[in-house]
């Protein structure tokens, strides 16, 4: 994991060396002063040569000036480093959650790898900065002060030393006590994230069940528990700064009766004591940011902990495969079977072939892998035996983007991103020009209300969608897949939110959209199947039927009872309105 973290360092190999540099010459710098303080008092006071004095203090404050625009470049360039590699992490841990497969995400909470992607990888990219700085500063004053001390007065200096071993024992115990305080804190605070993004995206959920109260228990319950994990570190971090405070008054008071001590045997004098208690000021200061480094370390390594976790995650296999060359659509499902985990198989030992141009629809209770033969055709999921084909193509020998590219999905659950109706048509094909969306949207009938809208293709609407009603959403969803313009369409109960007027308006928009395509239809209503060549009626994951949808109602068997119970369904609803 450290090896992980250290190579963000490579690109900018450069800029680091130059802060270490400059970190050297500061300290060297800092190590000088108090030479210099010691000079003037006990050569230049006793000469009394005043002139001299001042050019000296001159000479000290021209040195401190070097100091200050050292200590700029240091911090500025420390910041642009932090920066830099805070993007380079976030990019990366983007671009990965790209490439994960859909098993992941069906494990991992959508707030969880938000904090991750957000506040984890901030809190890592201020560790970055400080390593080159605080570590070559605090390793060359240390090492230079306790040179200094052990050559000014060897007693006292390794009296400091002793003290600083005895110090050095106890900060090694208080680091394991604050990394357990820090990664529980940042569980914590991914709990709550989640929460907060699963309440706010579901905000009108919520509010429909009148749940507003619920929800606030569960985040204030999830706020509180992150609240007593910071108290906890907070506990650890006061306890931890407090010793150093007291380390140092005890540095402080054993030099001053020792000094002292040595003062009334003659074996030290003032001049000595003066400038030793400034080196040890020196020698404090590091220790004091090494306390800030590690309370920093421990907190971002707990990120960084997260972040790794998810860098390690496998990707979905397939990337670098060949792509699939242009295709007609003739799709072979070959004995595939699938299952989530260890479970019972969703789909059993299942075999199909779909000719080009053929319309073919599935139906069948829920749970019967309906919907799981369309993500096994995507390459969502891989199948668990068994192979499918397109084209005479083993889609397990080909990438999964390039099966993608070339299939058109209209799902119920339509998603759009919060951005311009144009934005959301064109995605996928985003050099599209105004009039292929102007021709995909009169397509899918969704220029009529698009060329009454302020700023047409321009219109924001809004997060998912929300400005939008449901058909206009589904007409959204199909002139993207008209733009798309691929052989294979799938259609995943694409109208089972809409109501029946708008349902037959649509569907008439998707028969178009299918014509001349591969067509794979899964639906609950049994209306919207019947131009399909192919019924496939499937039960616990096989094909119990399969045939056009007069012949199935004529063997009345599984999907003739279907049909009655959705008739019936629909005859007791309408008695029960009244009609």
């Amino acid at each position: 994991m450290v090896s992980c973290f250290l190579s963000y360092y490579k690109k900018y190999r450069t800029l680091v060396l130059l802060i270490a540099a400059g970190s050297l010459a500061g300290a060297l710098l800092e190590l000088a002063f108090p030479l210099g303080v010691r000079h003037i008092l006990q050569k230049e006071l006793a000469a009394g040569s005043w002139q001299t004095i001042l050019l000296q203090c001159l000479g000290l404050g021209l040195l401190y000036l070097l100091n200050f625009v050292l200590l700029y470049g240091i911090s500025y360039g420390s910041g642009i480093l932090s920066a830099n590699m805070e993007n380079d992490m976030r990019e990366d841990l983007f671009a990965h959650l790209q490439k994960l497969p859909f098993s992941f995400f069906d494990n991992a909470r959508t707030g969880q790898l938000l904090a991750t992607l957000t506040g984890d990888v901030a809190e890592t990219g201020e560790l970055a900065s400080r390593i080159p700085n605080d570590l070559f500063v605090c390793f060359f004053s240390l090492a230079g002060t306790i040179a200094i001390l052990l050559y000014m007065n060897p007693f006292l200096g390794s009296l400091v030393i002793v003290l600083m071993l005895f110090k050095g024992l106890h900060t090694t115990w208080l680091n394991l006590k604050l990394r357990d305080t820090f990664r529980a804190t940042r569980k914590e605070y991914g709990q709550l994230s989640a929460i907060g993004e699963e309440a706010l995206s579901g905000v009108r959920m919520v509010k429909a069940f009148a749940a507003e109260d619920h929800m606030l228990h569960r985040f204030v319950q999830a706020a509180r528990q992150y609240l007593g994990a910071r108290r906890s570190s907070f506990q650890v971090r006061s306890y931890f700064s407090a010793s150093i405070n007291l380390f140092t008054n005890s540095i402080n008071l054993c030099i001053l009766l020792a000094g002292a001590w040595q003062i009334r045997q003659g074996l030290m004098d003032l001049g000595d004591l003066v400038a030793f208690f400034l080196y040890v000021g020196i020698f404090i200061k590091p220790i004091m940011k090494l306390v800030l480094f590690v309370e920093t370390y421990q907190r971002s390594m707990a990120g960084f902990h997260r972040f790794y976790s998810i860098m390690q995650q496998p990707v979905e296999k397939g990337e670098n495969l060949p792509a699939l060359p242009p295709v007609q659509g003739n799709i072979e499902f070959r004995h595939v079977t699938f299952s989530y985990g260890t479970a019972k198989p969703v789909i059993d030992d299942f075999s199909l072939t779909i000719r080009p141009g053929e319309k073919v629809a599935f139906v069948g209770p829920t749970g019967t892998g309906k919907t799981t033969l369309v993500n096994l055709l995507l390459g969502f999921y891989k199948p668990t035996r068994g192979q499918i084909f397109i084209d005479g193509h083993d889609l397990a020998a080909v990438s999964p983007a390039s099966v993608r590219s070339q299939t058109a999905l209209v799902s119920q659950d339509v998603f759009l991103f919060s951005d311009s109706i144009g934005h959301n048509i064109a995605y996928g094909n985003f050099d599209s020009t105004r009039e292929e969306l102007k021709r995909a949207a009169r397509a899918a009938k969704a220029w009529d209300f698009i060329q009454e809208l302020p700023e047409q293709f321009a219109t924001e609407i809004g997060e998912r969608g929300v400005k939008l009603s449901g058909g206009q959403r589904q007409r959204v969803a199909l002139a993207r897949a008209f733009l798309k313009d691929a052989p294979i369409v799938i259609l995943d109960e694409a109208t089972s939110a809409l109501d029946n007027i708008t349902e037959a308006q649509v569907q008439r928009e998707m028969d178009k959209l299918a014509r001349g395509r591969t067509t794979l239809m899964i639906a609950h209503r049994l209306s919207t199947v019947q131009k399909a060549d192919t019924l496939v009626v499937l039960e616990k994951g096989r094909i119990v039927e399969q045939g056009s949808p007069a012949a199935l109602l004529a063997q009345k068997g599984a999907y003739y009872r279907l049909w009655q119970k959705e008739a019936g369904t629909i005859a007791e609803k309408e008695r029960g309105s009244g009609k």
